[in-house]
């Protein structure tokens, strides 16, 4: 009987989802003109539809915008002016961060046409590498049945 409990709990511990931290994590990211927050429980698992608060730098209570983080838990907005912005994400359920994200000066809309280049010159090249790919495929298939 003893064996038979020993090994019920040690199949249940096996079976049993590992238990996951729920400190909320948060990383910002800023990518011109949108500040980009993500939220995470432990690093790792993305926080869903959880609420966001965003406060420009005019006053503490000045409320800029607020919503939702969506299914990855991201959450974007765009900047009219620099300073010190003050972002509250909070799951009401016990777990809230509060950030303070310094937004410099040249961030504004024209700063993300300068970015865009080096887009341009990626596709081209991951364009040519497929091409170059296909190709490969194409004549080693052939000599294959050759």
């Amino acid at each position: 009987m003893r064996h038979l409990l020993v090994i019920a709990g040690l199949t249940f511990l096996t079976l049993a989802p590992p238990s996951q931290a729920h400190e909320l994590d948060t990383t910002v990211t800023l990518a011109p003109p949108a500040v980009v927050v993500r939220a995470r429980y432990g690093g790792n698992e993305p926080v869903p539809f959880i609420k966001v608060q965003v406060f420009a730098p005019a006053g503490p209570n000045a409320e800029y915008q607020n919503g939702l983080t969506d299914r990855n838990g991201q959450f974007g907005f765009v900047p009219d002016r620099p300073g010190s912005w003050r972002v509250v994400v909070d799951d009401e359920e016990g777990h809230r961060r509060e950030l303070t994200i310094d937004v410099p000066s040249p961030f504004d809309r024209g700063a993300a046409a300068s970015s865009s280049a080096p887009d341009r010159w990626m596709r081209a090249l991951t364009g040519l590498s497929l091409l170059a790919g296909l190709t490969g495929v194409m004549y080693g298939w052939k000599s294959r049945r050759g």
